[in-house]
């Protein structure tokens, strides 16, 4: 962390900055990571957390939204009332890559003094947020820390600094395994999608598959089609990976 630092962290304190970052390798459930985040409260007096994905348009994914230790009536009212629309530290999160925010600091640069009234009625006043873009570009994660015992410091900025990219990690994990999951829901496939399928998993020539189910070479081909647009995929070879990972066919 550099000499710079040394004053500002005991040998525990790096054990505990040190115990997170490892503990994120291995965090792939919303409990992992709520219980992971939890663990810098020996670091820094925060009462609050909570981690979201934010659109580059500035928008909250509902879908993807782990509390830690807001008010859950703040949340419900926050998803109720679309308060992302209006929220500065989610417009300047969207608009702006430079990582860490001081609440105070953000809300100066908006005009939105209804939004943090209504935040300060449930003691959500003071606070730090910082999240990580993802390689595409088309949204990150934001992860917030509140409470009454926050106040700008450059040891929070050093803790968030490196414990951030890697609870990112791990939060991103979390998401592509709801949205695969998601997917296992949604997807169906027919009955004759399915034994197409299952012939081409087992190494099975368009021209086999149509002697084995007694249909034309086109009519196995349209269901193909239809199988790879339906798991998003480009090619046979995925199309099964894709089914056999998320139980649409058997293995055997």
């Amino acid at each position: 962390m550099g000499m710079s630092t040394g004053n500002l962290f005991s040998k525990e304190d790096l054990c505990v900055l040190i115990e997170v970052i490892h503990s994120s390798l291995s965090c792939n459930t919303e409990e992992q990571l709520v219980a992971n985040i939890s663990r810098l409260r020996n670091l820094f007096e925060y009462e609050n957390a909570v981690c979201a994905l934010v659109r580059t348009e500035a928008a909250m994914d509902t879908r993807h939204f782990i509390n830690a230790g807001f008010p859950p009536e703040w949340c419900r009212l926050y998803v109720e009332k679309g308060f992302d629309k209006v929220d500065p530290i989610m417009h300047e999160s969207a608009r702006n890559s430079q990582g860490i925010q001081y609440w105070t600091d953000t809300y100066k640069k908006y005009n939105a003094k209804s939004f943090r009234y209504a935040a300060e009625d449930f003691g959500l006043k003071e606070g730090y947020s910082h999240g990580a873009m993802t390689v595409k570009g088309d949204r990150r994660s934001l992860f917030s820390f509140a409470g009454p015992r926050v106040r700008r410091h450059p040891r929070i900025n050093i803790i968030l600094e490196y414990a951030i990219p890697h609870l990112d990690q791990a939060f991103n994990r979390i998401v592509e395994r709801a949205n695969r999951e998601s997917r296992r829901l949604t997807v169906e496939l027919s009955s004759r999608e399915k034994e197409v399928l299952t012939w081409a998993k087992d190494g099975k020539s368009t021209w086999e598959i149509s002697k084995i189910l007694s249909i034309s070479s086109n009519t196995v081909k349209f269901h193909l089609k239809n199988i790879m647009g339906k798991l998003g995929v480009v090619s046979r070879v995925q199309a099964v990976a894709v089914a056999l990972h998320n139980g649409l066919i058997g293995i055997d």
